[in-house]
Formats: C-alpha cells, structure tokens, sequence
C-alpha cells in the first residue's frame, strides 16, 4: 500500500488554476511596480484583497 504522506523533498504539483493564479498574480504585481508602487504600497494593497475575501467568506462560507 502507498503512502499518502508526501516526502518533505517533493514539491507539489500546481495545477492549471494555481499556475493561473500565480500568473495573475505576478502580472498585478509587475503593473503596481510599473506604475510606480513601492513596496509598502504593494503590500497594503494584498492587504486590503485579504480583507475584502475575508469578509466574503464571513459572509457566507459555503464561498470557501
């Protein structure tokens, strides 16, 4: 029987929505840059999206 466990070396693999989601992630962050954000700016902003999916998923967290 095999193991469920994943070894600690073994990278997981992504599939096409997280690498869709990591792409659009660098795009936002490379416009913000481009635009002239500074680090802090870049930060506030991821803040304020975790703040906005947060209370979306307070509100209903069938959402999750």
């Amino acid at each position: 029987m095999k193991s469920s466990v994943r070894q600690a070396s073994e990278a997981p693999k992504l599939t096409v929505n997280d690498k869709s989601v990591r792409l659009l992630a660098s795009a936002i962050y490379r416009q913000l840059q481009d635009e002239g954000y500074a680090v802090r700016d870049i930060i506030s902003v991821s803040s304020q999206l975790i703040d906005l999916v947060t209370t979306e998923l307070q509100k209903d967290p069938a959402e999750a």
